[in-house]
């Protein structure tokens, strides 16, 4: 998929290696998204959304009780969406009770990035909240991955991302991405890297 966001890039290297059989329930996304077509296994996609004007199956408020049976999805997705949901514990609580047994909420959220509508922006997460919000909710194991290679890729992101040259956009994420690297190879665990200064993160909640 074509895109200048150094964070979706990341997040569709992520998403891409995914393997979903059975049904998925994508919270906030539309058909339209593109993701979909990402995800490996034998699977049906039910989009939902807040907003009618997006190209979706069902039409709800994920702060609210979903309207599906218990254990009826393999999957649930929140693809840079929980920061735009207020209650945030309502919607995952609800994501663990349609999940089936040995089913996985995935999520992708923003951290060191402007702030943006959807239609409002409430909150960034740290590694620490996501599994303490995941495990509160029910569920068994949770595995969070930075997404970034550290405070060169914030800068590209800040400064670079929104160039309307695909070209230059490419070319200086390339050059950000191999400076992080040389200095996490310099110095190990140095307070710049993905580790400390992550454009977002990728997680996977086990129910």
């Amino acid at each position: 998929m074509k895109t200048k966001s150094f964070l979706r890039i990341k997040e569709y290297e992520m998403l891409s290696k995914l393997h979903v059989d059975g049904k998925i329930l994508d919270i906030g996304g539309s058909k339209k998204s593109g993701y979909q077509e990402l995800i490996q296994g034998n699977h049906v996609f039910i989009v939902s959304n807040i907003d009618a004007s997006y190209d979706v199956d069902v039409l709800f408020d994920a702060q609210q009780k979903w309207p599906f049976e218990v254990s009826d999805f393999s999957a649930v997705f929140f693809i840079n969406v929980l920061e735009h949901v207020y209650d945030y514990k309502t919607a995952v609580t609800e994501a663990h009770r349609v999940l089936k047994s040995g089913g996985r909420m995935v999520g992708v959220v923003p951290f060191m990035y402007n702030v943006h509508g959807s239609p409002s922006d409430y909150f960034r997460y740290t590694r620490f909240a996501l599994e303490k919000i995941c495990i509160d909710a029910g569920f068994s194991s949770v595995t969070v991955h930075e997404l970034g290679s550290g405070a060169f890729s914030v800068i590209h992101h800040n400064l670079f991302g929104f160039m309307v040259w695909p070209w230059f956009a490419h070319s200086t994420m390339y050059i950000c991405e191999k400076l992080d690297r040389l200095l996490l190879y310099l110095r190990p665990n140095n307070k710049m890297s993905a580790k400390y200064m992550p454009l977002g993160y990728y997680f996977e909640a086990t129910k």
